[in-house]
């Protein structure tokens, strides 16, 4: 397993902002930001297809760039550690301080040399490489829980690829606060901060040379994310899958989530559980809660 750290605990987030496109009618296609969604007059399926969204830190459309049917993922810095202890991967806690904005001149207008946090990146995070047996490459159907014998190391006779488990990325994002609100921008309040786990996936078989079938792609894309506010009750706000997420699983709920502020002490914890990986933070200086 690994991690990965910005600003003081997480590295920096670079990312794509891009226009705002917006085609309405009661079952068009609406491309905000590069997350699509399909209308329907009962419901508005939406989800972030990584392959063409700019929202995603690569080039915004793989095959212009390096031709039809070719896909090249995230090129993204981080800070990264080890460790040889048994379970460490499975069990982890860190304790941060989300950071702080400078306090504006007269007007409220920026001081020279001022940036707030939404300027200097949308988002950071803690990552984890974790098993995901419907992502790349999708040769096995199981995981060996707690184990190292998920961990390939290139491919070769030892570690031939037909037997590499699949492999999906989470990040569990914190967003900073000032900018435009979700879903077209990546805020969720003007002052406070709120956070999101993401699961990436690829839907790509490398031996066999295929990917999912185009109704499949359509829907989800090749590189799909399953999305989830974190709240304070523990349960999804709105569908996480990409097949069945709706407006609703991007747009922040300050009924429902939770909301932090700037210069709050946080206890984050990533760890197994019987029915998957579970995350909790806990807020020190407000005394929330977001199982």
């Amino acid at each position: 397993m690994r991690t990965s750290t910005k600003p003081k605990f997480l590295t920096i987030l670079t990312s794509l902002i891009t226009a705002i496109t917006i085609t309405l009618s009661l079952a068009a296609t609406v491309s905000v930001q590069g997350v699509i969604t399909q209308a329907s007059a009962a419901q508005s399926h939406m989800t972030i297809p990584c392959a063409t969204s700019p929202i995603c830190t690569e080039v915004q459309n793989p095959e212009e760039v390096f031709g039809e049917g070719n896909y090249v993922g995230h090129d993204e810095p981080s800070n990264l550690f080890y460790s040889n202890r048994p379970g460490s991967g499975s069990q982890m806690i860190y304790t941060l301080k989300l950071p702080t904005d400078p306090k504006p001149g007269p007007g409220n207008v920026p001081k020279p040399g001022q940036s707030f946090n939404f300027q200097l990146h949308p988002a950071f995070w803690f990552g984890m490489a974790m098993c995901d047996t419907q992502s790349y490459p999708e040769q096995v159907s199981t995981c060996t829980p707690n184990s190292d014998s998920n961990i390939f190391e290139g491919q070769d006779a030892q570690h031939p690829m037909s037997k590499h488990p699949g492999t999906a990325f989470t990040e569990m994002q914190f967003y900073p606060p000032g900018w435009v609100s979700w879903p077209a921008g990546n805020s969720c309040d003007a002052k406070k901060w709120c956070a999101a786990l993401n699961i990436d996936s690829l839907s790509e078989d490398p031996v066999a040379g295929t990917t999912q079938n185009p109704t499949c792609q359509a829907t989800a894309g090749l590189e799909y994310v399953n999305f989830a506010f974190i709240t304070k009750n523990g349960q999804s706000q709105a569908p996480a899958s990409p097949v069945n997420s709706t407006l609703a699983t991007f747009t922040p709920d300050p009924n429902k989530d939770l909301f932090m502020n700037s210069g709050d002490t946080l206890v984050v914890s990533l760890h197994d559980t019987a029915h998957g990986l579970r995350i909790d933070i806990f807020d020190l200086t407000s005394h929330q809660f977001g199982p």
